[in-house]
């Protein structure tokens, strides 16, 4: 007769049980930081997306009342003046005037910068590195007819991008005016008075920005593909920057 003896842990496994048992309250705890920082950082990016989407659909309401407003007065005097407003889709609208189209588009992420940007020197940023995560609304030009012809090659200009964080305060860069005019992080708040105020110094950039004839010895040659690719319009890609064949 065989007498069944009690099953005694290998000397490795035992060590192992023992580590894994000493260790369970550190990783518990590690998981609960771990859950705090994504719960954090995670609320913060879904508030900032929410409060950056309520300023598009502000902007989209700017430009939808600018286009009925001028396209009134337009047809009394020259109704071949065409002022349009399109809500393309959630994210994306376009204000035509005339020859030129404002495009208007919010990125569904959210974005922070280096730790050598100005902004994350700030100290609202130094007080809440939270507030250092933005949303972001794009505003390009691009000549009417390239969506009218369907010039798939013409180059459109980044005008502006506004960043948003989640309180709305906000910084813009861009061309010109916008590199500079609104940099204090710390004391500018979006609101619709100061979107209305960036829509139109973005119209008044359009109209001072004329489309300029190239050189000739720019534009002499042309291939037959391109060519017939184009089917009518002008041959070549068209930016205002430069004209035809510019280079942005």
């Amino acid at each position: 007769m065989h007498l069944l003896r009690p099953t005694v842990p290998r000397q490795g496994a035992l060590r192992q049980s023992i580590l894994i048992y000493n260790l369970t309250p550190m990783i518990n705890e590690n998981k609960d930081q771990l859950l705090a920082a994504v719960a954090a950082k995670s609320s913060t990016k879904q508030a900032i997306y929410r409060n950056t989407l309520q300023h598009f659909e502000t902007l989209k309401g700017i430009l939808s009342e600018l286009a009925d407003a001028w396209s009134s007065v337009m047809k009394v005097q020259d109704p071949s003046v065409e002022i349009v407003f399109k809500d393309k889709n959630r994210f994306e609208c376009d204000f035509k005037f005339s020859g030129d189209t404002l495009s208007l588009c919010m990125h569904t992420n959210v974005f922070t910068f280096p730790p050598e940007h100005f902004v994350q020197q700030s100290a609202r940023v130094a007080a809440d590195p939270m507030l250092g995560y933005f949303g972001q609304i794009q505003v390009y030009n691009f000549l009417s007819d390239s969506f009218k012809y369907n010039r798939l090659a013409d180059e459109g200009l980044l005008l502006a991008r506004i960043f948003v964080d989640r309180d709305s305060h906000f910084w813009v860069d861009g061309k010109q005016q916008f590199s500079f005019l609104y940099n204090d992080i710390q004391e500018q708040v979006l609101n619709r008075e100061v979107l209305l105020k960036i829509i139109l110094q973005a119209i008044q950039y359009c109209l001072d920005m004329d489309l300029m004839v190239p050189p000739y010895e720019q534009v002499n040659t042309v291939a037959l593909g391109q060519f017939l690719m184009e089917n009518g319009s002008s041959g070549h890609k068209t930016t205002k920057r430069l004209g035809f064949m510019g280079e942005s």
